[in-house]
């Protein structure tokens, strides 16, 4: 993060009045998914699901590299590169159905703990309002602006501290999903803007791992996040 600071740096402050707008961002952030459930199918145990799993808020960071178009320059495309940490901690919830060496039925069981972190790559458009435009910022001085995507997730579930499953039986899995998002830049110096923006993303992530019994399992939920980002910017 430090290196793409001084390169965005060395960008906004080197560059000439941009006509044409290529543009580089670094952001970071805090990001919450919403609660959601976890379907596990056990290869011994059956189906079963936990109910209303909570996410921990976690750091969210990433960068990207795009170009606003001369022709229409209220449009733009970026390649956004994003990484998030939504972990499950330790917490009771009810389940429904067939849980390891515990039987079946509806229960209130204990969870466990979780890291779960996702990498997200995406082709994103970006659309503008340019506001005090002059001959040295065409695209204007403060720009709001909307953003979307489809990006490719790429996530890690790792148990920590469960009965229910093996420790440290981790799993990655790729997805695709969907975003969308908006946030406001601003020019403070020269080629250099601030700005922040608030992303939706989703995505539903499937992982293969162990029972407590080694017996292979199915795990499955949603991630839907809502995420707060304040960035630096390079137009050129």
């Amino acid at each position: 993060m430090r290196t793409a600071l001084l390169a965005v740096a060395c960008l906004a402050l080197t560059a000439q009045p941009c006509a044409a707008e290529w543009f580089a961002d670094i952001y970071a952030g805090a990001s919450l998914a919403d609660k959601h459930n976890v379907k596990v199918v056990d290869q011994m145990s059956g189906h079963a699901t936990y109910h209303g799993i909570e996410f921990d808020t976690g750091l969210a960071y990433g960068g990207r590299f795009g170009r606003y178009f001369d022709a229409v320059p209220f449009l733009g495309l970026a390649v956004d590169y994003f990484n998030f940490s939504p972990n499950i901690g330790p917490q009771t919830v009810r389940v429904d159905g067939c849980v390891p060496s515990g039987g079946c039925g509806t229960n209130k069981i204990g969870f466990g703990s979780y890291d779960l972190g996702s990498q997200a790559v995406s082709l994103d458009l970006f659309l503008r309002l340019p506001l005090m435009r002059s001959e040295d910022a065409p695209g204007g001085r403060i720009q709001p602006y909307i953003l979307g995507g489809a990006p490719v997730f790429i996530t890690t579930l790792t148990p920590r501290t469960t009965r229910l499953f093996r420790n440290a039986d981790g799993d990655t899995d790729i997805t695709w999903g969907y975003k969308g998002g908006a946030g406001l830049a601003v020019y403070v110096y020269k080629n250099l803007m601030v700005f922040g923006e608030y992303r939706y993303t989703h995505t539903e992530p499937e992982f293969r791992i162990r029972d407590s019994a080694a017996a292979r399992a199915t795990f499955k939920t949603e991630l839907d996040s809502h995420t707060g980002l304040v960035g630096l910017g390079a137009r050129w």
